[in-house]
């Protein structure tokens, strides 16, 4: 019999006896319900983020419904400098969900990109990077390390980036 039969047999084995266990059961049956608890919560929280936004809207609404036309003007400059931000908000002051996930976002400023461009200007930035620190251009020991650390950094910032454009 081949190894991997007999791992495969073992582990069976092993997988059924932990199920007649009954502190196995009652671990699981723990898991789900903490799991559920947990994303209660975040149900409560989201509905609570949503009816702040809400209640935001129609007081920016109510402001802006008062006196005409120069309101407007203000608001859309105020939309225009939070649209602006390099962090990813979107254009609404009180509450908006982030565009990019904070591990995406970081890779973005480790390259000195905003959020948003291209893939191939992800992709020269990263070459151009890469020239710059690549290890077997410092002779010093402690440069050359440091300098291996940076390209590993930058390369898995660009992996982080190109992970989340797949998606």
């Amino acid at each position: 019999m081949s190894i991997p039969r007999r791992l495969g047999r073992l582990a069976s084995g092993f997988l059924s006896t932990l199920q007649e266990d009954e502190r196995v059961r009652e671990r699981l049956r723990t898991g789900r319900e903490r799991g559920e608890t947990l994303r209660g919560a975040f149900e409560a929280a989201l509905r609570g983020a949503q009816e702040e936004l809400r209640r935001a809207e129609e007081r920016r609404r109510a402001e802006g419904g008062g006196s005409s036309g120069g309101t407007s003007a203000g608001t859309r400059s105020s939309r225009q400098s939070f649209g602006n931000r390099a962090s990813g908000w979107a254009s609404s002051p009180t509450f908006a969900p982030l565009k990019y996930p904070p591990n995406v976002l970081s890779a973005y400023d480790r390259l000195g990109l905003v959020p948003g461009v291209p893939m191939e200007e992800v992709d020269r930035k990263r070459r151009d990077l890469v020239k710059k620190f690549h290890p077997d251009r410092f002779p010093d020991p402690d440069k050359r390390a440091r300098a291996e650390k940076v390209t590993s950094e930058i390369n898995a910032a660009h992996d982080a980036i190109e992970r989340h454009a797949r998606r």
